[in-house]
């Protein structure tokens, strides 16, 4: 065990940040090839968007900055989304500049929906672990978190 201990704190940024995109992209790999056989498939960049609306509504602007890419493309998305009833939007009344959107009931019905099924999916593949594994791994989740919860280029 101690000779683990001493090999754990070897790992330098580089070498952490390769497993950890490693085990992301196998993730993502998972929870997308889900989602696409759900009933009404939604790609991972609306599931993002659904996730954030669903804390409130906000502007597109801000959506497309907290999704890292342009207005124009959170536009599309968000028309898709418009369109399958699971996100509404109008124009700001104080700020006629703005467009908000927000979650439907519907969305939040979908939404939940694919998060309960992608949580068990992903559940039964940690089913193995042991308790120990499981709560070192709830634990690396919250560095996780903490580290990645602002971009590099936004950190004050």
């Amino acid at each position: 065990m101690q000779k683990d201990a001493g090999k754990r704190s070897q790992v330098d940024g580089e070498t952490a940040a390769r497993e950890l995109l490693h085990v992301v992209m196998l993730v993502m790999r998972t929870v997308a090839a889900d989602m696409r056989r759900s009933p009404g498939a939604v790609a991972p960049a609306q599931m993002g968007s659904l996730m954030h609306v669903a804390a409130g509504p906000c502007t597109m602007s801000d959506l497309a900055r907290h999704q890292a890419v342009s207005l124009p493309t959170v536009s599309k998305s968000v028309g898709m989304l418009v369109r399958r009833g699971w996100l509404e939007r109008w124009v700001d009344k104080k700020d006629r500049r703005q467009t908000i959107v927000r979650l439907t009931p519907e969305g939040r019905r979908v939404l939940a929906g694919i998060k309960k099924r992608t949580e068990q999916l992903v559940g039964r593949s940690l089913a193995g672990l042991t308790a120990a594994e499981r709560r070192d791994l709830v634990d690396a989740m919250a560095v996780l978190a903490r580290v990645l919860a602002t971009p590099v280029g936004e950190q004050c």
